[in-house]
């Protein structure tokens, strides 16, 4: 007997006795995307940011002692300090925070599913934040997929 083509059994199977594997809207868990990719952003916005505030307080005397004896091979008329080397890391410092901050600002906005263009923009600037060993990077890259994977999931913005 073929349980699957008698219409007395599917309407018993909606009565709660036993959920429908295949049913087209199941119930949500209690975990959604916009939660997990607002986690994440926040990760790695506290990740970059750590890395970028510790590349600010790099001392230029740490720099001068790593440059000692340097030399590269048909470089040698070229001449790098320690001081251009810490305006460098100033510059890409100071970038690099205020990536780690938006992306931080998309993880917030991302827990609450508001504004879903910003969450998109920290988590695609949250891919430049680095962090250790390339995490924060990865973080975000794994935020952006399910934040475009959830677009719907956010509440619209009333005008």
């Amino acid at each position: 007997m073929d349980l699957g083509t008698n219409p007395s059994n599917q309407a018993s199977n909606t009565q709660g006795t036993m959920p429908d594997p295949y049913a087209t809207n199941p119930q949500p868990s209690g975990v959604s995307k916009p939660m997990i990719a607002g986690i994440l952003l926040i990760l790695a916005g506290l990740l970059g940011l750590f890395t970028w505030l510790s590349v600010l307080t790099v001392p230029s005397s740490a720099i001068d002692q790593a440059l000692t004896g340097q030399v590269l091979t048909g470089y040698e008329n070229l001449e790098i300090t320690a001081e251009m080397i810490q305006s460098i890391l100033l510059v890409c410092g100071a970038i690099g925070c205020i990536f780690s901050i938006l992306a931080l600002l998309g993880g917030i906005v991302s827990l609450k599913r508001k504004l879903w263009p910003l969450a998109l923009l920290g988590s695609i600037l949250g891919l430049f934040t680095v962090g250790p060993m390339l995490v924060s990077s990865v973080l975000s890259l794994v935020a952006l997929i399910l934040l475009i994977l959830a677009r719907k999931e956010f509440n619209p913005v009333s005008s």
